[in-house]
């Protein structure tokens, strides 16, 4: 009964994905082909924002089937043809890497649906493909929050399994820390946000103390508690500050400078947390971010982004 149960769950969740009306990527994609042995040679270029993450190739497959009995019988349950055979790995591995290659290409609905029909391992890259899809091509609040909230529910679902891949830890974090940025403060208190965000952020870094993302992210969740309640009642009530702020985003950068995230996250926190006191610093990291050449569909939108955010500081600049 149990495994009909979840392979019944596991159908509705590929129905919905496949139902999604999601938007096209609206840049050139062209410079972000990594078909065939690209991927395995830009792998850790891809993935540097993560630190050290490991190519899913068939010996990660068995590994992880091996390590992670739960994590089989999930992928096994949801008839994605795996089922723990040596034989099958390399299959299931060519598949997987063909939906981070939909991913890092920016067709997140593609990665999305073809991400989910693969399990428990395939949900890593399509949840991270929707992260990405709700944060740049949504313009609507409502349906925004709905898809980082279907994040963090399946991570979630996923239970003590989440804690053996640090991209999807990463992208549970993620999602409830943009979501905290959005929510008004007794929303964000009620779902226990604050303390949830910097509990996962600590026990990722505890892992990988130097991952780019992960220190960006903190900073960036430090600076956007400040700018909810302010310094005073920041430190006091939750123990942020802007020291601390500083300080996790130099940690990133000492990690990796060459993440146009990390550089207009660093941005926003300066203006959460000293207004116009910190312009031209803004407008330098601003320049530092447009000045980064993507390699994928993610580092593009995340360019874009950086470009509307510096053209308004100008314009700002220009009219003072």
């Amino acid at each position: 009964m149990r495994r009909l149960l979840i392979a019944l769950l596991a159908t509705c969740s590929l129905s919905a994905a496949a139902a999604d009306n999601w938007k096209p990527f609206p840049l050139d994609q062209s410079a972000y082909d990594y078909s065939g042995d690209r991927l395995r040679q830009a792998w850790p270029q891809l993935t540097r924002g993560f630190g050290d993450y490991p190519f899913p190739d068939a010996d990660w497959v068995v590994r992880m089937a091996s390590q992670h009995p739960q994590a089989l019988e999930k992928t096994v349950t949801a008839g994605t043809g795996f089922t723990g055979q040596p034989e099958e790995a390399e299959l299931y591995a060519q598949k997987l890497q063909d939906v981070w290659r939909l991913m890092f290409r920016g067709d997140f609905a593609q990665a999305k649906e073809q991400g989910l029909a693969l399990g428990i391992g395939g949900q890593i890259p399509a949840m991270f493909a929707q992260v990405i899809y709700a944060m740049f091509l949504v313009p609507d609040q409502a349906e925004k929050h709905r898809l980082l909230e279907e994040v963090i529910a399946y991570t979630d679902e996923a239970g003590e399994l989440v804690q053996a891949d640090t991209v999807a830890q990463f992208g549970r974090v993620y999602a409830k820390a943009r979501l905290g940025e959005e929510l008004s403060v007794p929303v964000v208190l009620k779902r226990g946000y604050t303390t949830q965000i910097p509990n996962e952020l600590k026990a990722l870094l505890a892992k990988q103390p130097q991952q780019p993302f992960a220190l960006a992210l903190y900073g960036g969740y430090e600076a956007g508690v400040i700018r909810k309640v302010g310094k005073l009642v920041g430190k006091m009530t939750y123990g942020v500050s802007a020291d601390n702020m500083e300080k996790y985003f130099q940690r990133s950068f000492q990690a990796r400078d060459d993440l146009p995230i990390g550089h207009y996250e660093y941005a926003n926190a300066l203006t959460y947390v000293y207004g116009d006191d910190e312009e031209q610093k803004v407008i330098e990291h601003l320049e530092r971010a447009v000045a980064i050449k993507p390699i994928n569909a993610m580092e593009a939108l995340e360019v874009a982004h950086a470009q509307k955010m510096l053209a308004q500081y100008r314009q700002k600049l220009a009219k003072n």
